[in-house]
């Protein structure tokens, strides 16, 4: 996945085994950056699980953090 994330991580991706967090600060931002993570895992024939997704959530706990619009801290 860090193969072909690459372009992505660090940016406005973060990946941990078979989550992939794409993160951005407005939602049309976050519309493009989505799109272009999805075409680039269809094109390299990997596949999403809808019912495991969550799109354009503003706030999210990911790996012990709080990502939110504003920023990144450490959960409770």
């Amino acid at each position: 996945m860090n193969h072909v994330l690459g372009a992505f991580i660090g940016k406005f991706v973060v990946e941990y085994f078979n989550d992939i967090l794409i993160y951005n600060k407005n939602l049309n931002e976050h519309l493009d950056h989505l799109r272009d993570v999805l075409n680039i895992l269809c094109s390299d024939k990997f596949y999403t699980n809808l019912k495991k997704c969550t799109f354009c959530m503003e706030k999210i706990v990911f790996l012990g953090y709080i990502v939110t619009t504003q920023g990144i801290e450490m959960a409770k």
